[in-house]
This record gives structure tokens, C-alpha cells and sequence, in this order.
């Protein structure tokens, strides 16, 4: 079988409420990058007050994780999506539209899987099909 994947874009906004608490992930924007965390905050009408959070004591080129976000973590499966983002972006630099990427899989548990990974990200702009392959025969 053989799978395509193009990225187009998330297809509805994204709402995040709050920060990212893991500063790995978006240095600089995170919870224990906020002032809370690094100036520390009154506890008592004194104005008395703990100092920078053992939490915010981050150090910057610790941490890095290679790939796009949010997919740092995942199965190697999963890196097929960060390629076609990858290819999206490359597209869009060069001012054409998303091709997308395109490899080959087995059996039916893969094309379960793609199925399925397809219908999930849907909203978050990848587009999955899966096609059977030729048979030489016919």
C-alpha cells in the first residue's frame, strides 16, 4: 500500500489556555518562566516573599529535543507527520502548494493505522489516503 500525507494547515483555530509548562518545549514562554517562578511572589501583607522557584532555574542548551513540536516524543511511525509538515514548509518558501510525502507500507495493521492517524489529525490539517498498490498482474 502506499500512504500520502500532506499537510495543510490546522483547519480551526487553535485555543490554548494557560502557558506550556515544560520550558523544553518553548523557551522564553512557559509557566516556570513566568514571573512567579522567576521573581517570586508576596506571601503576606509585609510584602514578604519567596524568592525565584527551584522550578524556574532552567538552563539554556539543556533539553533540546530534534523536530518540529509537538512531536519530539513519538513513535517513529508518528515522524512520517513531521515530515510532511517539513514538506509543507519547504512548499510554501518556495511559494507552490503542499505535495505532501509518499511511502510504502504492509499488511493490514499499517494500513489500519494510517486509517485511523488519518482521521484523528484531520482537523489538525493533515491529509491521510491510503491506495493499494498495482498489481502487476492485471
Amino acid at each position: 500500500m502506499k500512504v500520502k500525507i500532506i499537510y495543510n494547515g490546522p483547519t480551526a483555530d487553535i485555543v490554548r489556555n494557560g502557558m506550556e509548562i515544560a520550558r523544553i518545549f518553548y523557551p522564553e514562554n512557559s509557566y516556570v518562566d513566568s514571573p512567579v517562578f522567576t521573581k517570586g511572589y508576596p506571601v503576606d501583607e509585609d510584602e514578604k516573599e519567596y524568592g525565584k522557584s527551584i522550578y524556574a532555574t532552567n538552563v539554556d542548551g539543556w533539553g533540546h529535543l530534534p523536530g518540529l513540536l509537538p512531536m519530539a516524543n513519538t513513535t517513529t511511525k508518528f515522524a512520517q507527520f513531521e515530515r510532511a509538515v517539513a514538506e509543507a514548509a519547504a512548499a510554501k518558501a518556495a511559494g507552490e502548494d503542499p505535495k505532501g510525502i509518499e511511502f510504502e507500507v504492509t499488511g493490514y495493521e499499517e494500513e489500519i493505522y494510517w486509517d485511523q492517524m488519518g482521521k484523528n489529525l484531520a482537523d489538525q490539517g493533515f491529509e491521510v489516503t491510503i491506495e493499494d498498490k498495482e498489481d502487476p498482474e492485471s
